[in-house]
């Protein structure tokens, strides 16, 4: 069970991910030790999956980011998804029970890109329709409790 000391070592990672165990401990009033033991439970217990690093698309040469809704046949969800999960475009995938079947994050380097991108999409054995929603600017961007 996650308790409130939990969610403020989570909360120091969320924002800074590289923040060492004796900064976490002085701004939450524990030693370092025990700060290393719960971060290593908390690890352990799948409640942090990962480090990483949150990055600018436009910045790495993505011209274009699309989050794209992808109605599928029932019976085909799970292929879709394999599928899906392979190509390297594919950023972020998930499963929902809202107006799309599945929601992908795309990057693509041009317009001319993305339109292949979903076209090769929309032909995947099981899509109905793909719909494309374009990026034109990330206001928030971050996980945090």
């Amino acid at each position: 069970m996650v308790d409130e000391v939990d969610l403020r070592i989570i909360d120091k990672l969320l924002r800074n991910a590289r923040s060492t165990y004796s900064e976490i401990a002085r701004e939450i009033g524990l030693s370092d030790v025990a700060v290393m033991k719960r971060v290593r439970k908390l690890e352990q217990e799948g409640v942090i999956k990962k480090y990483t690093a949150i990055v600018d698309p436009w910045k790495l040469g993505y011209g274009k980011v699309s989050i794209t809704g992808v109605n599928v046949q029932p019976d085909k969800l799970f292929n879709v998804i394999e599928e899906l999960k392979k190509r390297d475009y594919v950023k972020h995938l998930v499963v929902t029970s809202g107006d799309h079947n599945v929601i992908a994050l795309i990057l693509a380097r041009s317009s001319e890109e993305m339109i292949r991108i979903h076209d090769e999409i929309s032909r995947l054995d099981g899509v109905v329709k793909v719909y494309p929603a374009i990026v034109s600017d990330i206001i928030k961007d971050e996980m945090r409790i």
